[in-house]
């Protein structure tokens, strides 16, 4: 906030930095689940019936779902730039979100975080303020190291273990309801 050259090139860069490095990964910090409903005032001329604006906030899209509890990933969809387009309504979308109280909200930001963000800001604004090219590859690598060192640390926080989705096959010998095997018992095909 100084009033030097310095200073203004940092704040002018800031906002592009965070927003850029926040679609880096699926940082779980920065994580938000919603429950969409189609948006009535847009009928598709072709292809799938319902539509779904994106959120203000959203950065990339992580996962669509067909149940709140995200166990059965939705496959059949388009992810357009606006919207998303699908035949099933409701749908449970997981995000990466840039909302103040989210993915730009500094005190739940873990320090790998933030200083991959301090790199980048450094990597952008080093030549116009210190015009020195050697600093700015040195600071690449640094970056290149924090960026990796964020994505490895944050990967700790997801949920373990993660398990695949079940597959055709095992959703048609079980259902979705209670996993039963609803083969015959008396022949040892199904």
């Amino acid at each position: 906030g100084e009033a030097v050259e310095a200073g203004r090139i940092l704040v002018g860069r800031y906002d592009r930095v965070v927003a850029d490095c926040l679609a880096e990964a699926s940082w779980n910090f920065a994580m938000e689940t919603i429950k969409a409903d189609a948006d009535t005032g847009v009928t598709p001329e072709f292809g799938f019936a319902k539509v779904f604006a994106k959120p203000s906030d959203w950065v990339r899209t992580i996962g669509i779902s067909e149940d709140e509890y995200l166990n059965f990933p939705l496959l059949q969809y388009y992810d357009d730039v606006n919207f998303w387009s699908t035949d099933n309504s409701p749908i449970y979308i997981r995000y990466v979100s840039n909302d103040t109280g989210l993915g730009r909200d500094l005190t739940r930001w873990p320090a790998p975080f933030t200083r991959f963000v301090e790199l980048e800001l450094a990597v952008r604004a080093c030549l116009r303020i210190t015009q020195n090219g050697s600093l700015k590859e040195s600071l690449e690598k640094e970056r290149d190291r924090a960026r990796k060192q964020a994505k490895s640390i944050d990967s700790l926080d997801e949920p373990q273990p993660k398990f695949p989705p079940p597959g055709s096959w095992t959703l048609s010998r079980g259902g979705r309801s209670n996993g039963r095997d609803r083969g015959s018992r008396s022949r040892l095909i199904g």
